[in-house]
């Protein structure tokens, strides 16, 4: 699905355990690796090097595992503002996607990016990105993997029949034997009549069943749903019901905003879902 990768972080805990997730990425089809720490021009002063030597300490014995297991990987650390120095970094080694972190629970970690680093690459990095998540005990963090030994990958792709939602659908199609689980899911808007709902529930379950047909001819075992509601809560909601593996979800939806709006449906996923986020966004 995505053979170049680039993982962002800076010297936190959390931040490094990203790390951890290069096997997901390997499943996930990545042969190349971009980690990328940057340093804030605030703090390029003093020590300065000594930042540096400390953290290309810390990664290369990560880094010498990668080679050794067949990945080809590239370190950079470039000063600067760190969101613009990421996209900046994505487009010119033009990577597949971008992997960055949150807490299950809540707003998106401060500490992995210090500011509003993760919200901005999240909302203007015109790439695909995997939000991964952590789940906190004490002063402790454990990354959320996406492939779990027993247990079937399964992802829940949201649609809202938009031509860029329908990307999604397209990605895992044009991709099969990643995952092995697929739910489909739609929900209606509750402020129409109750015929209303029940004829665009009715043209939701058709549409499904024609997508449920097409994934099940590439391999995939394929459930599908259709709620009716807030769309941000009931995803969620279907992604813990389910013990989803990953979601995977649009930038873009029916409003055609370019950039993810605050408050929007996806930013609402993103913040409150404590599984693995892939957000897509049509080329």
């Amino acid at each position: 699905m995505f053979k170049k990768a680039l993982v962002a972080i800076d010297a936190s805990g959390p931040s490094m355990e990203l790390l951890n997730a290069v096997g997901d990425l390997k499943k996930m089809g990545m042969q190349e690796l971009i980690i990328v720490h940057v340093i804030r021009t605030e703090l390029a002063g003093i020590g300065l090097g000594n930042r540096r030597k400390e953290f290309l300490k810390n990664i290369e014995r990560k880094k010498d595992e990668f080679i050794a297991g067949g990945l080809q990987v590239n370190v950079h650390q470039p000063i600067g503002k760190p969101s613009e120095e990421i996209k900046h970094l994505a487009e010119e080694e033009n990577a597949d996607l971008i992997l960055i972190g949150s807490l299950g629970e809540g707003s998106l970690v401060r500490r992995i990016f210090l500011g509003s680093t993760v919200t901005e690459v999240v909302r203007s990095i015109k790439k695909a990105v995997l939000i991964e998540k952590y789940r906190q005990k004490e002063d402790s963090f454990s990354r959320v993997p996406i492939f779990r030994e027993g247990k079937p990958t399964t992802v829940l792709l949201a649609t809202d029949f938009s031509p860029s939602s329908m990307y999604v659908f397209d990605t895992f199609l044009e991709n099969p034997g990643v995952f092995e689980k697929l739910i489909l899911i739609s929900v209606i808007d509750e402020g129409y009549t109750e015929e209303q709902v029940q004829r665009n529930r009715d043209k939701a379950d058709a549409k499904l069943a024609e997508w449920k047909a097409e994934f099940e001819e590439k391999g995939y075992e394929v459930e599908t749903e259709v709620a009716v509601g807030v769309a941000s809560e009931l995803v969620v909601e279907s992604a813990e019901r389910n013990d989803v593996s990953l979601l995977a979800i649009s930038k873009r939806g029916r409003s055609m905003i370019d950039e993810l709006a605050v408050g929007s449906t996806a930013d609402h996923i993103i913040r409150r879902s404590t599984r693995p986020v892939l957000l897509l966004r049509a080329k």
